[in-house]
């Protein structure tokens, strides 16, 4: 059977009879699509619409399957042969799909079989006081390490996220999400304020024997994160570690860090329309302010209760990138104000116990010469006419000021 031949056939008969693919497609019961594959020769009608094809283009099923006209003997023969043939091509492309389907279903199985060998965790749930256990460890540890653990106050505060605890062999494993902060009190001539010492928000892998811990691993940063996260986690933790790590679930953990930390020390928000120059001010800084930018570097006001102001306009950058961690300032303008500056405090909202990412931030963040924290926007009216007081525009990016 030459499909092409045969689909030419079709597709001449077709025209002589002024019919369309779609009218011959609506009288087949089949879609145009199938009609064009047939006349294009990528396939053949179905042997149950033989006989319609037939009838509507007169014609008998040998001059169908042979792709002409001819009613001798020998068309006829030449058609019973034709369809023997391609009859035997079906049963032996079909042996072959079959054997090639069970190729395929033994390759599954062996590779499944593999997989679960490999990648198969055996979680168990009758070992969920290990997560207190590890966080004793990791809080006795801050508290032996932290340089600031002498000072007035200090104390660690944790909250976590359990992903599963495996065992094997004579171990065990907690996969677990840590956040952490640790706080304590400034000395009185530091302004006696709560300060944050040191925190950390980490995935991490603990181990143990005999319910005590015995090495705690930790991913690595930058561009090998995602890497060693599955090189130190089974497939299924790391997978929910890297579906964890997302701003909503780990503002979750720091709100609950707080609130014990706001409950140990009685760390209540200030009273906005009580609070005076002499509550944040820090000998002669009152505060800063900036705008929050994703983009750039911005500039950032400073007041001073003496009525003067800076304006720092350049930062330090090496030329691989900063020079440190900390941003530094190099460049300013000093200039004279004479403005209720408290108004802007005190219609701006207390931040010391909100968290933003680049995906929330703050239209201005102000920065207490006392260590406290607060956020406003453009519709503080006291900002906006203080800063257009002093001709000082905020939204500006920050220069770069090169080192050797």
């Amino acid at each position: 059977m030459d499909q092409n031949k045969s689909g030419k056939f079709i597709a001449k008969l077709r025209k002589e009879k002024n019919m369309t693919q779609e009218q011959l497609a609506e009288k087949m019961g089949v879609s145009i699509n199938a009609v064009s594959k047939w006349e294009r020769g990528l396939s053949f009608p179905d042997v149950s619409l033989y006989k319609k094809i037939c009838k509507e283009l007169d014609i008998n099923i040998e001059e169908l399957i042979n792709g002409e006209k001819d009613n001798s003997e020998e068309a006829k023969e030449k058609a019973i042969i034709s369809t023997i043939n391609e009859t035997n091509k079906i049963k032996k492309r079909t042996k072959n799909k079959i054997i090639v389907l069970l190729i395929s279903f033994v390759v599954i199985i062996i590779g499944i079989y593999f997989y679960n060998n490999k990648f198969k965790i055996n979680l168990v749930n009758d070992s969920y006081e290990l997560y207190g256990i590890a966080i004793d460890y990791l809080r006795e540890k801050e508290f032996k390490n932290n340089p600031d653990s002498n000072e007035k106050d200090f104390n660690v505060f944790f909250s976590y996220h359990g992903f599963g605890i495996e065992k094997k062999d004579n171990y065990k494993y907690a996969y677990m999400w840590i956040f952490n902060n640790s706080y304590y009190i400034e000395k009185y001539d530091y302004g006696d304020a709560l300060a944050i010492s040191s925190g950390m928000s980490i995935p991490c892998k603990i181990t143990f024997k005999n319910n005590k811990v015995i090495k705690i691993e930790y991913p690595k940063d930058g561009n090998e994160y995602v890497s060693s996260i599955k090189n130190l986690f089974p497939s299924v933790i790391a997978t929910q570690i890297l579906n964890f790590d997302k701003a909503e679930n780990l503002n979750k953990l720091y709100n609950e860090v707080s609130e014990r930390k706001n409950k140990y020390y009685n760390y209540l928000n200030l009273d906005m329309g009580k609070i005076t120059l002499e509550d944040i001010n820090y000998n002669d800084l009152l505060f800063s302010v900036e705008i929050g930018s994703k983009k750039c570097i911005p500039v950032q006001l400073t007041m001073f209760k003496n009525g003067k102001y800076i304006l720092s306009t350049h930062y330090r950058v090496c030329k691989s990138g900063y020079c440190t961690s900390d941003l530094k300032y190099t460049k300013w303008v000093e200039g004279k104000y004479n403005f209720d500056i408290i108004q802007i405090i005190k219609h701006s909202t207390d931040a010391n116990n909100m968290q933003f990412n680049m995906e929330n931030l703050p239209e201005y963040n102000i920065f207490t010469g006392n260590g406290y924290r607060f956020i406003t926007d453009n519709d503080n009216k006291y900002l906006i006419d203080f800063l257009k007081s002093i001709n000082v525009d905020l939204t500006k990016c920050a220069e770069p000021d090169y080192e050797n």
